[in-house]
């Protein structure tokens, strides 16, 4: 192991070792290095972006967004619950060492085939790089459910791309904000149904709970979509078959459905 790298001093661990905290539930952790005082420290709604590098106790690496050379993101309560834990410890600029003992990490059901094996303990090098607040919930606008439900192309409001996705903007953000590029991430509230019918199929609105996603890792009409809004905007978004699921569906959702979403885009985290 490369003497440099901070969990060489770590690894074999030792709990009795100076600067080791333990919490009530088991986590163990160092503090490396304190960023700026007054950081924002997440909540458990919120989404973080990390630096990491995972080692089973041999200090075998088995994952690592260094080697990656990109951050990590992700919501604060999607992860094992001794990331969970850690990073509530933890504000923005602050590079911690975690120990996971099992109970707070894989258990005895790791993801099959991997390093991690059954009861394996995790040690973590984490650094905090970012902290997306998460929006209060909210509800779906059903006025304008009902007023476009059944969706109708003819309507005066409906703006209409050369691609065939169709949409009405129901609120705009501040005038000048940036739109998403490539891989940004952006986060969004949305409610998905189907254009025949209107059955609700998917809803972050219900949930509570914005979604966090690369914007150019879904569906075409909503990589589209998503390009041309800014945080603020709230859309009703009417997405052809062909720029959704096409005739192969996906889960709940048929062959050839045209889908209607609306969405809006609270935040964009840029790639880091």
């Amino acid at each position: 192991m490369d003497p440099n790298d901070p969990l060489a001093t770590y690894i074999p661990w030792d709990p009795q070792a100076e600067g080791v905290q333990t919490t009530e539930s088991g986590l163990q952790y160092v503090v490396v290095r304190e960023g700026e005082e007054g950081g924002d420290t997440p909540g458990p709604r919120d989404r973080v972006s990390v630096m990491y590098d995972g080692r089973l106790t041999d200090g075998t690496v088995f994952d690592s967004s260094y080697e990656r050379g990109s951050t990590s993101t992700f919501g604060v309560g999607q992860v094992i619950s001794g990331w969970t834990e850690g990073l509530q410890l933890m504000s923005v600029g602050d590079e911690f060492i975690f120990y996971i003992p099992t109970e707070l990490g894989y258990g005895d059901r790791p993801r099959p085939g991997g390093v991690i094996k059954p009861g394996d303990d995790l040690i973590f090098r984490v650094e905090l790089r970012q902290v997306v607040k998460a929006p209060e919930p909210r509800p779906v606008d059903e006025a304008a459910w009902d007023k476009f439900t059944p969706w109708n192309s003819d309507l005066p409001e409906v703006q209409k791309t050369g691609s065939g996705l169709e949409y009405v903007v129901l609120a705009s953000g501040e005038e000048g904000g940036a739109n998403p590029q490539g891989g940004d991430n952006v986060v969004v509230y949305y409610e998905g149904r189907f254009d025949q019918g209107g059955g609700i199929f998917d809803s972050a609105f219900k949930r509570g709970e914005p979604a966090m996603f690369p914007a150019n890792r879904v569906i075409p009409g909503w990589v589209e979509a998503l390009q041309l809004m800014k945080p603020g905007d709230r859309w009703l978004v009417h997405v052809p078959s062909n720029l959704a699921y096409g005739p192969q569906g996906n889960g709940p959702i048929p062959p050839n459905a045209a889908l209607n979403f609306e969405v809006e885009l609270m935040d964009i985290v840029p790639v880091q």
